[in-house]
């Protein structure tokens, strides 16, 4: 009986045309001529071509079909078969105060749109005489930036000057990578929310549209028994508006008509900013520009203390000096290395009292000479 040709996932990712022709032709008795133009070898090499092509195209297709190593829509088709679908981009919304030419608050029509720079805002909601909620056009954390004097893009009558107000109400997030969305599935299918526990919390408080980050201390953490305590973090897991954290109070509910099940006392609460200032020293190539390579360090330090995560507990000291040593080729070496003055790891407080979450705060580079 003939060797029947069998392909594994792995023998169609590296089956290539020439392993595919090299078969046909062993096939073929040595009786016929199957050198390269012959009629036998030019009949059989589109036909390798093509098998070649679809084993290419089935490995790729099984990739697509499991969670590891699916992209873009297949890995959204995979996961949608759990009931886990991939978080969009969201608009943001912001606070725009509204003042008439001698500073005063002016109340100005809800719909009237405002734009800086590229980004424009249509009054949804007034909170006060001159203070609106005002919803991004644009979704995405594009929506979260800038602040200050904003322009009107419609001609309102009395309108002397209006603020565009630093801290969102409600935080916008980008979509989802592919990564951070494969890594919320794992985890996902590999915990057991139910009932109340941790987990379950987490599930819940995480999907209500603008929370990013969460840390729920349970009653033995709190002190009594039914207590829970939630600590919340907008979509970039900085410290979430107190509007916001209104909003997940009031969806926790009272004896089981929201989302904590009876018997659950639960406060929300939001995260406290830690400035981290850094003071560091560099030593740079010679004849390299000094004032070329300080942004950058800057820029660096900042990078590395915005990638602390909400649950984490430490800015580690050495990560920070590697994180300015890789920063530029011509940085030779680093002197005195400093966070909040002290040259050692900064502990941050993780107590529901008081949950530090770390922010840039003052950063002062220069240069070691001599």
């Amino acid at each position: 009986m003939a060797d029947e040709i069998t392909t594994t996932e792995t023998d169609l990712n590296n089956y290539d045309y020439e392993a595919y022709l090299k078969e046909m032709l062993d096939r073929v008795p040595d009786t016929l001529d199957k050198r390269e133009g012959s009629v036998i070898y030019n009949a059989l090499a589109p036909c390798a071509f093509l098998c070649a092509q679809q084993a290419y195209m089935l490995a790729y297709m099984m990739n697509l079909l499991f969670a590891d190593t699916a992209e873009a829509e297949w890995l959204d088709r995979v996961c949608h078969d759990f009931g886990i679908d991939r978080k969009t981009a969201t608009a943001a919304v912001r606070q725009i105060n509204t003042y008439d030419s001698t500073g005063a608050a002016l109340d100005v029509p809800l719909g009237s749109r405002f734009q800086i720079e590229n980004i424009s805002f249509g009054l949804a909601e007034k909170i006060a005489v001159g203070q609106y909620r005002a919803t991004c056009e644009q979704t995405g954390t594009v929506g979260n930036l800038y602040s200050g004097t904003i322009l009107p893009v419609d001609n309102i009558n009395g309108l002397g000057s209006a603020e565009l107000v630093a801290a969102p109400l409600t935080a916008a997030r980008d979509d989802e990578s592919d990564d951070d969305f494969r890594a919320r599935f794992y985890e996902a299918m590999r915990r057991n929310p139910y009932g109340g526990n941790i987990a379950d919390y987490e599930e819940k408080v995480l999907a209500i549209d603008g929370v990013g980050a969460v840390k729920v201390f349970p009653a033995h953490e709190m002190g009594a028994a039914g207590q829970v305590g939630i600590v919340i973090g907008d979509t970039q897991g900085n410290t979430a508006s107190a509007a916001k954290v209104a909003e997940v109070q009031a969806l926790m509910g009272t004896d089981g008509d929201g989302i904590a099940p009876i018997g659950h006392t639960v406060t929300v609460k939001t995260s406290t900013d830690l400035p981290v200032d850094v003071a560091a020293a560099v030593r740079v190539k010679t004849g390299s520009s000094f004032a070329t390579i300080q942004p950058i360090v800057v820029q660096a330090i900042t990078d590395y203390i915005n990638a602390v995560e909400f649950a984490d507990s430490t800015v580690f000291y050495a990560k920070l000096q590697a994180a300015i040593l890789d920063c530029h080729p011509d940085i030779v070496d680093i002197g005195a290395v400093t966070i909040n003055g002290e040259s050692k790891n900064l502990a941050l407080e993780k107590t529901f009292e008081t949950y530090q979450v770390p922010t840039v705060g003052t950063i002062t580079v220069t240069e070691v000479t001599g």
